[in-house]
């Protein structure tokens, strides 16, 4: 069975690359992993009640983003995992890839901020650099 990867981040375009990763799926019968890279969590380290209050909050959007993700593919009849990942998209992305043996990642070509864009790359551009396997990039 083949592997797809769908990288979420409540963008329209990531919505976009949900919708293609599904109906690709469909046609070659695969099993896909829906990820949401949470880059603030990376720096996410105590234990204290405040801290977990903080780890909640943080959470709240990713979690959301891929409970939707959830129901688009049960409202088509299908099935999906869902990750929320601390760490660095790109590489977050590319790591997990590698450990799944993706055969496919799909992703939106802007994400929700381009301000982080212009300050950092595209990580669309820096996917398709270190992905082990083919990047689908979603217009």
């Amino acid at each position: 069975m083949k592997k797809f990867i769908v990288c979420l981040d409540g963008s329209e375009l990531s919505q976009r690359a949900l919708e293609r990763a599904l109906d690709a799926a469909r046609c070659v019968d695969a099993e896909i992993l829906a990820i949401t890279a949470v880059e603030a969590l990376s720096f996410f380290d105590c234990k204290t009640e405040d801290c977990e209050k903080t780890f909640s909050h943080i959470m709240r959007e990713p979690k959301k983003i891929l409970a939707d993700a959830e129901e688009i593919a049960r409202e088509r009849g299908m099935t999906i995992r869902t990750l929320a990942e601390p760490g660095r998209p790109a590489e977050t992305v590319a790591r997990i890839a590698r450990q799944e043996e993706a055969d496919e990642i799909y992703l939106g070509s802007r994400g929700k901020d381009d301000v982080e864009k212009l300050l950092l790359g595209s990580v669309s551009t820096r996917l398709v650099q270190i992905a082990p396997c083919t990047v689908i990039v979603v217009r």
